[in-house]
C-alpha cells in the first residue's frame, strides 16, 4: 500500500492487550485498520499528545475491553476509491456498533482522510497529536435522561 504502518510485532502486542485488532483485506490488500480501545490514561495521552499510535504503552490500552474511556482508530487505506470506502465503512461501523458511548480519535494524514472524517462527524482537536480528529461519544436515551 506504500504507507508506513505499525510493525507486525507492535500490532501483535496491541492485540494481546485489547483482544481486538482488526483489518480489511482484499487481493491485493485494500487497507488495514486498527481499533484500539483506550484506558482513561490512554484517552488523556491522545488528547495531550503523548500517545504513540504505532506502538502505544500497554497502560494506554483498555485490557481486553475493560474500562474503555475512548478508542483510537488507525486507518491505512488502499490506492483505489473503492478500497478507501471499504476501509472507512468498516471503521465507522465498528465505531458505532462497539464504541458509540466513548470518544473516538483518528489522525487525518491526507486531505481525503480529513474529508472522510468530517463527513462522519469528526472535528479537528487541537493540542494533541498532529492532525488529530475526534468524535465525542454519543449518549443513549437512558444516559441523556
Amino acid at each position: 500500500m506504500g504507507a508506513k504502518i505499525a510493525t507486525p510485532d507492535a500490532v501483535m502486542r496491541m492485540d494481546v492487550v485489547t483482544g481486538m485488532t482488526a483489518w480489511v483485506t482484499g487481493d491485493p490488500i485494500e487497507g488495514v485498520f486498527l481499533v484500539l480501545p483506550l484506558s482513561p490514561a490512554g484517552e488523556q495521552a491522545v488528547r495531550d499528545g503523548t500517545y504513540c499510535p504505532a506502538d502505544p504503552a500497554p497502560a494506554h490500552l483498555a485490557w481486553q475491553g475493560r474500562d474503555v474511556a475512548g478508542v483510537y482508530i488507525g486507518v491505512y487505506a488502499g490506492a483505489t476509491k473503492e478500497a478507501r470506502r471499504a476501509v472507512m465503512t468498516a471503521a465507522a461501523v465498528m465505531r458505532m456498533d462497539q464504541f458509540a458511548a466513548v470518544p473516538t480519535f483518528a489522525r487525518g494524514a491526507t486531505d481525503d482522510g480529513k474529508r472522510s472524517m468530517a463527513s462522519l462527524g469528526f472535528s479537528p482537536l487541537e493540542g494533541g497529536l498532529p492532525d488529530l480528529w475526534v468524535q465525542e461519544g454519543f449518549s443513549s436515551g437512558s444516559e441523556a435522561a
